[in-house]
């Protein structure tokens, strides 16, 4: 095989490796976002500690890649936490992956949020909002989309 072939097999390769890679980032403005619920880990005189754990799922034939993930999460309509993951999430075609996200909030910084944690306390489903930011990585840049979620879901106490 003359070198001139050669390299044009491995650049036609390459041009289809960097398309596909390209391709899993850009899939994930069709991801869909659900909550699949909410535990409080621990409840003190000062602060609250939780986690709230989101589904992602591909409706795509391809995979889709999230590089990096904002979120802001709301309990009861008051802003409770806020932060970045910026693990990568690989959400296989036509899969569900699920992202655990977690925060504390000291009630001396949140009175209003301390109240609606009482008057929430015992109840199983509670309003969670929140606003999601897929972040992705590709050789043209990075891309952001904004994602809202707003359900009452089911809550556990432990």
């Amino acid at each position: 095989m003359s070198l001139i072939k050669m390299r044009s097999k491995f650049l036609i390769l390459m041009l289809i490796s960097g398309c596909m890679f390209l391709q899993e980032r850009l899939n994930v403005k069709n991801l869909k976002f659900s909550y699949r619920g909410a535990t409080i880990e621990a409840l003190t005189l000062d602060r609250m500690n939780f986690i709230v754990n989101l589904e992602a799922y591909n409706p795509n034939s391809i995979d889709a890649v999230i590089d990096k993930l904002s979120y802001v999460i709301y309990f009861e309509g008051i802003r409770a936490i806020s932060g970045s993951k910026t693990e990568t999430y690989e959400i296989k075609a036509q899969g569900k992956r699920i992202i655990t996200v977690q925060g504390s909030i000291l009630f001396s910084d949140l009175p209003d949020l301390f109240k609606a944690i009482k008057s929430s306390y015992g109840k199983s489903r509670v309003k969670i909002t929140a606003e999601l930011t897929p972040e992705v990585k590709t050789i043209v840049g990075k891309f952001k989309y904004k994602v809202k979620l707003d359900e009452y879901i089911p809550l556990s106490w432990k």
